[in-house]
């Protein structure tokens, strides 16, 4: 009776192909595509080249990418573009399109347009990433395939079934993408006529069609990209979507040029039917799909095409029109990353390189547009090999951050994109002075082995034994220092031209509370769903509300746990909250935090943290404010979504410790404080038409930067903001306030902050 039941309603579905139906043969077999792209490559030798990119993860088959592009065996750091025909077994139109697209250009190679895609772009193209699914597919042993072919339940045998969605075996390779992986579906999870075809793998990224990829995008990061698909059901049919507005509530920063971006390419493709085209959705599923994580992985605008009807694999002319059609959206992607296009007017790409302003050497450095950054975003890079970069962006005035370690910050505003042309904006980055930190970690004059924490800017951990060295640069750097038995150093350090070595004081901890979980949670006020556990804990168990490190708070929630003593600070001494931390929340709305009472009633947040932190940190929570007065304590989750894939999987805490005693910094090693403030002279001086300013701070203060003309007129207010301590650096771009170019001549910049102020004199040459 169960399989009647399945049976009937998958007969519900007409478009859901069960085992036994037969693949037409004008489709592509593996080895067809193999042979192709070598054939190929003999024919056009200096501008087209078969790459293996890495192997299928269970059959070992070699992945092929196809590059195209003049002088093909130099990497000219061109904007580069990915087409990739197929993640999902069963979907064959998608390897059709990209070996039709790759015959085309190179059949045509010497004429316009396809003549400029060469000399000027990077074409990259994947006809398949899923070759061993695809061979199940196309030998007829189930068209109905979706996934790899990994052994899950390790019994050597291929598992399938002529019933659609019910392969034990495989994983879907676009579920395996890191970004969201947390959000694919488990293995064997039951749910919906696709039972198992949804399956994200054993971990984020462990299918070796995914690493392929992830090695190759590493490589070559892609400007855009298509990833072509196909709709079972016919309810995504003739659809293109763009990174992403999840659930309708949770838009990227770039979600309107994303959106411009594939409402271009779907307004090329006519729908099969002819009466309309096709169309540009973001997409709203949070989970770990292709084109979301090259977005957030490297500003990738990646779409993601549903090609075709729910008729996943048309006989001969029906395929052919389709990949007629859908090749002209292709077409229109390629005229959009040309320096210009008449086909394609409205295109415009900033571009250019960073160099090292002293001996102009290429740099590898993080390019910021502000207003268009997020923090859960992987560095945009330019190349390390030429300093080069590229980043498609819609015509308008933007503030450009470039940001590298042992080198000043450098802010650029006003920084005009084109329209329909690339625009070219080289920057050069002034270099730190290279310093060593040297120092000691003792107690009295006893030597203690601990651990040095600098974040430098990501943190780097330095296992010493009383005495330590790190090489860094001028600058100001938070510092941790832990030692077992011993109150943590929690501050900052400043290194200058005349930092010297630096000792650090701890003294034995006197241990107000702790929690180790081992014995319960007896003492302790829970609300919400927290449990003790094994499998997510520094050591024996900890704490969570969320099972395993996996499961998922509720939608609202909030949920805390709270020792139900009060605590008394010592005003003799320092007191610090400790506890080991693995967050996974989501950023910016979702929130866990530390919070302190003097009554049970009233509470203040003194510690917070949102975002993908899953691993164990160890926190560090300094409560000199509350010197001298009983506190309660309490650790708080709350949630603010809409729709349940905007949960995550939360919070799990392990060793709590409030502990008292103290530590220091000697403040006679040598170091030497910064001045409070100092205004450098510009560079390059004289300048056309940028020139760099920069100051240096001993501490955070506000700042105002003007520029004057020299009748002491004020053209140009460049910032007037809180700064930290260090040095800071902002170009001017010989501009004034209204954005208008300014002519030759002395202008003046003054520098201001509290009583302090300083102008210098520079040249403005034309």
């Amino acid at each position: 009776m169960r399989y009647l039941l399945i049976i009937l309603a998958l007969a519900s579905l007409s478009g859901l192909m069960a085992q036994g139906g037969t693949l037409p043969d004008c489709y592509y077999t593996y080895d067809e595509i193999s042979q192709l792209l070598t054939d190929y490559q003999a024919q056009h030798p200096d501008i087209a080249k078969k790459v293996q990119i890495g192997h299928s993860q269970l059959d070992q088959l070699p992945l092929y990418a196809f590059r195209i592009s003049d002088n093909v065996n130099v990497d000219e750091y061109e904007p580069a573009l990915l087409f990739v025909g197929q993640v999902h077994a069963e979907e064959v139109l998608g390897v059709q399109i990209t070996m039709s697209n790759i015959a085309e250009i190179l059949a045509n190679r010497n004429q316009l347009p396809y003549s400029q895609w060469i000399n000027f772009l990077d074409i990259w193209f994947i006809p398949t990433l899923n070759p061993e699914g695809h061979n199940v597919v196309t030998s007829n042993q189930d068209t109905s395939y979706r996934k790899n072919k990994r052994d899950m339940n390790n019994n050597g045998v291929f598992d399938f079934s002529p019933l659609v969605g019910y392969d034990l075996d495989g994983v879907d390779p676009n579920r395996n993408f890191e970004f969201n992986w947390v959000h694919g579906d488990t293995l064997w999870q039951p749910g919906g006529l696709e039972v198992w075809d949804y399956y994200r793998g054993p971990a984020p990224m462990s299918e070796a069609e995914n690493q392929a990829l992830k090695n190759l995008t590493d490589q070559y990061p892609f400007i855009y990209a298509i990833n072509w698909h196909s709709s079972r059901t016919g309810n995504l049919s003739e659809k293109i979507y763009y990174p992403f507005n999840w659930k309708e509530v949770r838009p990227s920063p770039d979600i309107v040029f994303s959106e411009a971006i594939c409402a271009g390419v779907a307004g090329q493709i006519v729908n099969e039917a002819g009466t309309a085209t096709y169309e540009a959705l973001p997409n709203l599923s949070r989970k770990g799909a292709f084109h979301d994580w090259m977005y957030q992985q490297y500003g990738t605008i990646g779409l993601v095409a549903e090609c075709g009807t729910r008729n996943l694999q048309p006989t001969d002319s029906l395929m052919l029109n389709t990949v007629q059609r859908c090749s002209n959206g292709v077409r229109w992607l390629l005229n959009r990353a040309l320096p210009y296009s008449a086909a394609v007017p409205s295109s415009s790409m900033l571009t250019g390189e960073i160099r090292d302003a002293a001996s102009n050497a290429p740099l590898q450095a993080e390019v910021i547009v502000q207003g268009y950054h997020a923090p859960w975003f992987r560095p945009r890079l330019s190349s390390a090999d030429s300093g080069k970069f590229w980043k498609a962006m819609p015509t308008g005035s933007y503030t450009i951050e470039l940001r590298k370690r042992g080198y000043l910050t450098t802010v650029v505003p006003n920084v005009m994109v084109n329209n329909g042309s690339w625009t070219i904006r080289n920057f050069a980055l002034q270099p730190k002075q290279p310093l060593t930190l040297t120092g000691t970690v003792r107690s009295g004059t006893l030597p203690l082995e601990a651990t040095v924490r600098i974040y430098d800017p990501d943190p780097v951990e330095i296992q010493v034994d009383g005495a330590f060295s790190y090489a860094t640069y001028e600058g100001e750097y938070p510092i941790e220092i832990w030692a077992d038995g011993y109150f943590p150093y929690v501050g900052t350090i400043t290194m200058n031209a005349e930092s010297g070595s630096q000792d650090f004081q701890l003294s034995p901890a006197n241990v107000v509370f702790s929690e180790n979980w081992e014995s319960g949670t007896d003492g302790w006020a829970i609300q919400g769903p927290w449990v003790l556990q094994d499998s997510l804990a520094v050591s024996g168990l900890a704490i969570t509300d969320s099972w395993g490190g996996w499961g998922f708070y509720e939608m609202n929630a909030d949920v805390r746990i709270m020792p139900q003593q009060m605590f008394y600070i010592p005003a003799s001494d320092m007191a610090m909250l400790t506890f080991d931390s693995h967050v996974y929340t989501e950023y910016g709305y979702d929130f866990v935090t530390v919070e302190a009472s003097y009554d049970g009633d009233l509470w203040n947040v003194i510690w917070e943290k949102s975002g993908q932190h899953d691993y164990f940190n160890r926190e560090y929570v300094p409560l000199g404010d509350y010197a001298g007065q009983n506190i309660y304590l309490r650790f708080h989750l709350t949630d603010e979504s809409t729709h349940v894939e905007l949960t995550d999987p939360g919070w799990t805490i392990d060793n709590i410790q409030i502990l008292s005693g103290y530590s220091t910094a000697s403040q006679d090693s040598g170091l030497v404080p910064l001045p409070p403030v100092t205004l450098h002279r510009n560079y390059p001086n004289p300048f056309n038409p940028e020139t760099a300013l920069s100051f240096t701070l001993g501490k955070a203060a506000t700042v105002a930067l003007e520029i004057f003309n020299i009748k002491g007129q004020r053209i140009r207010s460049l910032a007037e903001a809180a700064f930290p301590a260090g040095t800071h650096q902002i170009v001017w771009d010989g501009r004034d306030d209204a954005g208008n170019d300014v002519g030759s001549g002395i202008y003046l910049y003054r520098l201001s902050s509290g009583v302090y102020s300083r102008t210098r004199k520079m040249a403005l040459v034309k």
